[in-house]
């Protein structure tokens, strides 16, 4: 597993989301919790081009076997 530096929203929202993952850690709130902050606090990178093309190529893939399977 690669460990990504996170990228906030805000400065506010860094802290809201360093005390919430603190508060995570002690079992305070949830994964569940933890993961609502985590949409909430961190930026949303957009794919990376190469995970496009392959999710692309898999999705082909998988319309080329349907097809194979139903005739």
């Amino acid at each position: 597993m690669r460990i990504l530096k996170k990228k906030y929203q805000s400065k506010i929202l860094q802290v809201i989301h360093e005390d919430m993952k603190g508060m995570h850690e002690l079992g305070i709130i949830s994964d569940a919790r933890m993961r609502y902050y985590d949409s909430e606090c961190l930026v949303k990178e957009p794919p990376k081009p190469h995970k496009i093309a392959g999710s692309a190529r898999k999705a082909r893939i998988n319309r080329i076997s349907k097809k194979s399977v139903s005739s």
